[in-house]
């Protein structure tokens, strides 16, 4: 009996009658008050939904887009995570080192498209840029390398300056939906020194390796 009575509150409008005899008056849930009930309920119930919906309006579509923002062509798959050829090697570090150079050239412009921006010419999001997966193209030079260990650091080095300029961009992103009085210009000068490390880096790496930029 508890079953069905568990079960019959779960039917919207749902009548419920158990039959009965001279000792057992009957029992029924009637619509009527059943629909009360949903009444009551639906208010809450959208409110609940409207502050849902409102709050992912504020993260996904709060940011002010502007149309004058360098934006990268997600159409053209620069990147890749597939093991490479010492010749495609070699043109996967070119085409890092000349996204990262775009990035610098073109760096206030990008900026106004937002952090997430920033991070796509980064190779951090998305795979368009010639950073992503640059990590497979160092290993497969590192065979050219006469000094093992200083070429791994400097190519820690570059992984590392990604990784910390990716983090300054997405700070760049929190800050315009949080109560912190940090600008996000700050986070992106942050950001910009690690990107000019970075090109610093892939130079000496090329160099180390005979590689031609």
């Amino acid at each position: 009996l508890a079953a069905i009575c568990f079960l019959a509150g779960l039917l919207p409008g749902s009548v419920v009658a158990f039959s009965h005899d001279a000792n057992h008056p009957s029992r029924s849930i009637s619509s009527s008050k059943h629909e009360k009930m949903q009444t009551a309920v639906l208010p809450r119930r959208s409110f609940l939904d409207g502050a849902a919906t409102t709050a992912i309006v504020s993260i996904f579509g709060g940011f002010p887009s502007n149309a004058n923002a360098v934006v990268i062509d997600t159409s053209q798959k620069a990147g890749t995570l597939k093991n490479l050829s010492p010749d495609e090697a070699e043109e996967r570090f070119r085409a890092g080192r000349d996204s990262v150079e775009y990035l610098l050239k073109n760096y206030d412009e990008i900026c106004e498209g937002g952090g997430d921006n920033v991070r796509r010419y980064l190779g951090t999001v998305g795979t368009a840029s010639g950073l992503f997966g640059i990590q497979k193209a160092m290993k497969t030079l590192a065979e050219r390398a006469d000094d093992i260990v200083e070429y791994t650091e400097l190519s820690r080095e570059i992984e590392q300056t990604i990784e910390q300029a990716d983090g300054s961009a997405y700070m760049a992103i929190f800050v315009t939906t949080s109560t912190s009085y940090t600008p996000p210009a700050k986070y992106f000068k942050d950001a910009k020194i690690e990107i000019e490390r970075c090109a610093k880096s892939m130079d000496e790496l090329a160099t180390m390796i005979g590689l031609k930029l």
